[in-house]
């Protein structure tokens, strides 16, 4: 009597494991969290951009600024981000003498609805051209972001621009 009731006990454990191996695993789903992701895919990002054009700001006869406004509109921190400047122009007519150079500044944290305020050097002693010929401008490129370490909801409004006059001849 005892081994039928063993040997039922082992048939019920059976059938329910084998039912349980073909069953979802539910499990509820705190509604509370506070920036954390629940998920890769529904993870809360933030957005960083412009706040304005970027403008030529007063500086010494040798040395020119510009200035940029970087603001986070997403509802979470972004933390240990660069901003990065190209300068591009031709020295000369030809498309061979097109020259390049990047500058980057690292901004540390920028909290939810806060923005902050950079400014780089235009490295004129390097941005020279043969006069007449060449560009007359320099053009800056800003790119917020530029190494893609923060998850935005948006990475199409990452860029702004200027173009001011090459002072070397």
């Amino acid at each position: 009597m005892r081994l039928i009731s063993i040997l039922i006990i082992l048939l019920i454990c059976t059938i329910q494991l084998t039912f349980a191996q073909n069953q979802p695993i539910l499990r509820q789903v705190n509604p509370k969290f506070s920036g954390i992701e629940l998920r890769e895919d529904l993870k809360i990002k933030t957005d960083l951009n412009f706040n304005a054009a970027p403008q030529l700001v007063a500086g010494t006869a040798q040395q020119r600024n510009v200035q940029v406004m970087v603001r986070n509109t997403g509802p979470i921190t972004a933390t240990n981000f660069v901003v990065e400047v190209t300068y591009n122009w031709r020295v000369d007519h030809e498309s061979f003498t097109a020259q390049s150079l990047q500058r980057i500044q690292t901004v540390g944290s920028l909290a939810a609805g806060q923005q902050t305020q950079l400014q780089f050097v235009v490295p004129d002693q390097l941005i020279r051209r043969n006069a007449p010929y060449g560009s007359p401008n320099v053009n800056l490129s800003f790119k917020v972001d530029a190494t893609g370490v923060v998850a935005e909801s948006s990475e199409n409004n990452n860029s702004a621009s200027i173009s001011i006059p090459i002072i070397n001849n």
